[in-house]
This record gives C-alpha cells, structure tokens and sequence, in this order.
C-alpha cells in the first residue's frame, strides 16, 4: 500500500499512476478550501498507517531528504522488537547524528543514547523520524497530530523519553535543496547556489562495513559525516543540512522577506 500526500510533483504522479494498477494507494482528504498544509499529508498518512497495522510490528518512518544507508540484519530486528517488548515504553529515533552534542549518554542496557533536547518543541520524546512497536501506540489510542510538537507533548504524557539508536540505519541527506513552505525567497536561492545544493546521494555501507560500524565502543557517536561516504561528490566538513545554516546575513534577509510577503 502506499500512502501518498496529494502530491502535485510531475514525476511522482506518474510513478502513482504507473502503481496504482498493482498497488492500493491512499489520499488524504485536502482541507475546506482545496488546499494542502504545510506538511501535505504527512500526519494524516502516518494515522492511516498506523489503522491498518496489526500490534507488534515495528513502525518506521523517515523523511523525502533521508537514505538507509547500510543493510539491516535480521538480528537487529529480533534485537528491537525485545527493546519494546521488554525494556522501553517509548519513541526511537533510527538516523545518524547531524552534529555532537554534549548532553549525550549511553545507555548500556538499552544499546541507545540518550539525547537532552528539553529545550527544544520536539526531539526530546518525539520526532517525525521514528521506530516504534505499534502495539504501544494502539494500546494508548494514539492519534498523530498536525504538529510535530504536539505530537512532542502528546509523547511526553504517554511514554518514556526517546532514545537514539547506538547504530543507526538512515540518515539525512547532506546540501539539500529547502522546500518547506514552498517559499522561495531570494536569500534562500542565494544561498543554495552558492552553496551548491543539490541531490548527493550516501553510499551504501557493505555488509562487513555495517558490522563494523555496529560493533565499534559506544564512545564512538554515529555522526554521518565521520561514518558514511557520498556516492559521487564531494561536500565540505562538517556537512550542512539546511541552505542558510551557518548563514547569519542570509538568514536575517530571509526573514526580512517573508515578513514582507506576508
């Protein structure tokens, strides 16, 4: 089944469309006025999901400018499954890290850090990147909402803190074009010129690779930049994620400019 967000994307209505024949597709209902949110159909899509999976199977959802980036064994699933079942009652966040952060711990017993991003709307207990057994959801009639930081305070009152994969398996892909909003200001297509934005896929780690990532010390954090290689290119370090990251000067006229179309 695939769950699509009313995309208007040429090349993915024709993919829709060639798939449709073989495939059961969904299509969240577009809101009074004809139009789409913000996050397209994300949350309603992610509800929907959740309705047709049975308990105690693993959910996980990840985002259009991420890539798996390393082969999953069938170990590592058993291993999952008996962290839900057993040891955490809670959100698991699967990609690698962006960047260090000192209020990271590791947590032994749960193979996972611990990441403290209280001060943050979301991150903390929740994040749009996630793994969870679905019976933990079903079992407090959980309903996505329109915002990751509800979905954030939602979690809070539910379940544990989230955790963060020792060895993660996806990850963001770097120098990404921004599209959230669909607002194109002039300082942000600045910025992704001169940045050289663009689609720079991640190498896929070999089997031996993977095992070696997995079995390295816990002291030594998952950041992508130090752990996975791109395809075809290369990008200065550390990688970048957002065009005016890093960007004080472009960041205000963006700002600046929005305000201005509103």
């Amino acid at each position: 089944m695939i769950w699509d967000d009313n995309s208007t994307d040429q090349m993915t209505r024709q993919i829709l469309a060639e798939l449709g024949a073989e495939v059961e597709i969904h299509q969240p209902p577009l809101d009074e006025d004809g139009s789409r949110s913000k996050h397209g159909g994300l949350y309603q899509n992610l509800q929907s999901a959740l309705e047709h999976l049975p308990d105690n199977v693993l959910m996980c959802a990840i985002q259009d400018d991420m890539q798996i980036v390393r082969p999953v064994s069938a170990k590592e699933i058993e291993q999952w499954q008996q962290l839900f079942a057993e040891q955490h009652r809670g959100f698991v966040q699967p990609a690698f890290l962006k960047a260090k952060s000192a209020d990271i711990h590791y947590q032994t017993d749960k193979n996972a850090y611990c990441v403290q991003r209280q001060h943050r709307s979301a991150g903390a207990w929740y994040s749009d990147v996630f793994m969870i057994n679905t019976g933990l959801l079903h079992e407090q009639q959980w309903r996505f909402q329109q915002r990751e930081a509800h979905n954030e305070q939602q979690a809070r009152q539910h379940f544990e803190q989230m955790l963060y994969l020792k060895n993660p398996f996806v990850a963001w892909l770097p120098g990404a074009p921004a599209w959230r909003g669909k607002q194109r200001t002039l300082a942000m297509r600045w910025a992704e010129k001169s940045r050289q934005c663009g689609f720079y896929p991640i190498q896929i780690m070999s089997e031996q690779k993977s095992q070696e990532f997995c079995q390295r010390p816990a002291e030594q954090l998952p950041l992508a930049e130090q752990w996975l290689t791109l395809q075809t290119a290369t990008l200065a370090k550390p990688w970048f994620y957002y065009p005016l990251q890093g960007q004080r000067g472009l960041k205000l006229l963006n700002k600046l400019e929005l305000l201005l179309k509103r």
